[in-house]
């Protein structure tokens, strides 16, 4: 008998809600059938069973299920565990009649019991408790699963220990498990608070996550900010001639040469492409870059994979593809997860400078406020007008300092300023 769990589909999962059930109680699975329709925070993803068998329900659809519990079983019928035979009694030679024992009561002799069954051996026993994801990213890094160790429950395998384990930072023994720590509760308030005068909503789903990720970031994340104004006259220039040459194409838009740049700043400086975990300093060899979606109840990072050796036009393709399957709640975990660095965009909201939170997971990301125009002083000492714009790095002190920060900046700074070093 196998448990179907409830996923942890992205780091930042705590619960999901069963959707629909793709296949009725009693019938038989095959490993790789979808059996159900799951809603996270980020999205809607269908999950597949891994065993074969007869799938039995556990929980209703319309159910929020935490992480790890389980959400049906899979048994197979024709897998039956017989029980252990009894231990093989040899005849025995006739025993001298016992002599009379005078007693209240006479018990008998307690029978031998016979010794349990050793546990059965085969490819179920030995099989990985990976989640699909985790499969998926395995396969794409080439990693052996089998050689991954879990977080998850009952050592199953989960997507961040594939990318930690393809990152060189897999530890060779399991770690011992973590002591509980003490928390102080919380003081008391010295006197009852007031009622509430208006409305009281409870957040959703999405709404909990942000509120939780980005209070744990700015709690244990020592954050640091640097901000540079940059000349964009170039790069807005070179951006209407690449749009002009074909109408058919998919349109560039800044972000995506702000993203082609920071790809390109990050594999010169992978000190800012990592994060600090347990301990210890993570540094992918990719350079995937998150980008800020707003929706209508929070906001959702998408992630461009190798954005430094992307073509612009491939980048632009992505990102509206990306786009459109996060307002419609169909991105797949693969597509919002495996994120190195984020930009944040507020240009579009007439945003003269802001300082973005840094994802837990991750250790910098970058602000970009709108374009302002405005005199600017030349080398000559001439004064004209040029389009300007604040960039500004919030930035994970425990992996990186300000200097390495600034180096960073800087590079950005030299590629928007210099456009055609994006079309390498």
């Amino acid at each position: 008998m196998a448990d179907v769990i409830m996923p942890k589909m992205g780091d930042a999962m705590e619960a999901g809600t069963l959707l629909a059930w793709k296949v009725k109680d009693g019938d038989k699975v095959k490993a790789g059938d979808v059996i159900a329709e799951i809603e996270t925070d980020k999205s809607n993803v269908e999950i597949e069973a891994e065993e074969e068998g007869v799938f039995h329900v556990s929980v209703a659809e319309g159910t929020s299920v935490p992480v790890g519990d389980t959400i049906a079983t899979i048994g197979d019928a024709a897998k039956t565990v017989a029980p252990a035979p009894a231990a093989e009694a040899k005849p025995a030679a006739p025993a001298p009649a016992a002599p009379k024992v005078e007693t209240s009561a006479w018990k008998p002799p307690r029978a031998a019991q016979p010794a349990p069954a050793a546990p059965a051996a085969g490819p179920e026993a030995e099989r990985v408790k990976a989640s699909p994801l985790a499969r998926k990213i395995a396969r794409e890094k080439g990693v052996d699963i089998a050689q991954v160790k879990g977080s998850g429950p009952n050592g199953r395998i989960l997507e961040a220990d594939v990318e930690l384990f393809a990152a060189g930072s897999a530890p060779a023994k399991p770690a011992p498990a973590p002591k509980p720590v003490a928390v102080a509760p919380a003081p008391k308030p010295a006197a009852p608070q007031p009622p509430v005068e208006g409305e009281v909503i409870e957040p959703t789903q999405i709404r909990k996550v942000i509120a939780r990720r980005m209070v744990e970031s700015k709690s244990q994340i020592p954050h640091f900010y640097l901000t540079m104004e940059v000349d964009v006259e170039e790069i807005m220039a070179l951006r209407e001639k690449l749009n002009s040459y074909d109408p058919s194409l998919p349109k560039i838009s800044l972000n995506d040469m702000i993203l082609k740049a920071s790809g390109k700043a990050l594999a010169k400086f992978p000190e800012v492409n990592g994060a600090f975990r347990d301990g210890k300093i993570i540094r992918p060899s990719g350079q995937h870059v998150g980008f800020a979606v707003a929706l209508d109840d929070g906001l959702i990072v998408p992630v461009v994979k190798n954005a430094s050796t992307l073509p612009l036009r491939q980048i632009a393709t992505t990102t509206k593809e990306l786009i459109g399957k996060a307002r419609d709640k169909k991105l797949q975990p693969s597509e919002y997860s495996g994120g190195t660095f984020t930009v944040s965009n507020l240009g579009g909201f007439d945003v003269d400078n802001f300082i973005a939170i840094i994802d837990p997971a991750q250790g910098a990301i970058m602000a970009v406020a709108t374009i302002v125009k405005k005199p600017v002083v030349l080398d000559d000492d001439s004064i004209v007008v040029r389009r300007r714009m604040n960039l500004t790095l919030s930035g994970d002190h425990r992996i990186m300092d300000g200097a390495t920060g600034a180096k960073f900046m800087q590079e950005v700074k030299r590629l928007v300023q210099n456009p055609l070093s994006l079309m390498e």
